[in-house]
């Protein structure tokens, strides 16, 4: 049976909130967590693939002289998009995407910070992943990159970020926001020493982040877990059953 695998760059960087609904449709596709700092942990082909989601992580695609395992990764995000394989991006993970596909990836002048309201583009309102996204909903951005350029022929789809928040190119989509990130995920981080830097040149104090993020956590938490869901239920599956 296809597996969905779930690529994994930060060890504290997983699925989190998204492991629920993982979970629930293993009668659609299995998942598997893959290691991408392990390089036989990548899959040889996509033949026996359902799809990717390609998480979060603390390293820069700015850098990939400095980090063995992204060319195979960029690789293997390419050879997905060239055969249709569905592939969703989170926050690095879109940064790869947009890599991987022609667009460009820079440093930003300071680290986004903070809960975002995001609303559809036109051309979202038809997709079926961000369709049924509820225009006004605020998602969690925590990033010092951002895909500056889209690659060609890529389509945004959500804005309310001065980054493009959401996008889509064929059989891939890609968010700069962390769906997959509730409250407890953001305590974990608080305690890395990386944060406080972070947050100091973002201008945003972390106590109050924190709790913004418990505060707003049953919203934001199942908007999130519906992306996931919606990228396995009205993408995955098809391909699946056609």
């Amino acid at each position: 049976m296809a597996e969905l695998l779930v690529l994994q760059h930060t060890e504290g960087a997983g699925p989190s909130a998204f492991v629920d609904v993982l979970d629930g449709r293993r009668s659609i596709a299995p998942w598997r967590l893959v290691a991408v700092a392990e390089p036989d942990d990548l899959p040889g082909d996509l033949d026996d693939v359902a799809g990717l989601i390609v998480l979060g992580g603390t390293m820069s695609v700015t850098d990939p002289a400095e980090l063995p395992w992204m060319p195979s990764e960029l690789e293997l995000l390419r050879r997905a998009v060239d055969e249709e394989v569905p592939v969703l991006g989170v926050c690095l993970g879109a940064q790869l995407l947009g890599a991987a596909l022609g667009g460009k990836v820079a440093r930003r002048d300071a680290p986004e910070i903070g809960y975002l309201a995001l609303t559809r583009t036109e051309a979202a309102v038809g997709d079926p992943v961000f369709g049924g996204w509820q225009d006004g909903a605020f998602q969690l951005f925590l990033h010092e990159d951002e895909v500056t350029e889209l690659p060609d022929g890529a389509e945004p789809m959500l804005t309310g970020s001065d980054a493009t928040a959401g996008w889509r190119l064929g059989s891939a989509w890609a968010v700069q926001f962390h769906p997959e990130v509730d409250a407890a995920q953001l305590e974990s981080w608080a305690e890395l020493p990386a944060l406080a830097p972070l947050l100091e040149a973002a201008g945003v104090d972390g106590e109050a982040l924190l709790e913004e993020a418990h505060r707003r956590d049953r919203n934001v938490v199942p908007i999130g877990r519906a992306l996931v869901g919606r990228f396995i239920d009205a993408v995955v599956r098809p391909r699946l059953e056609g």
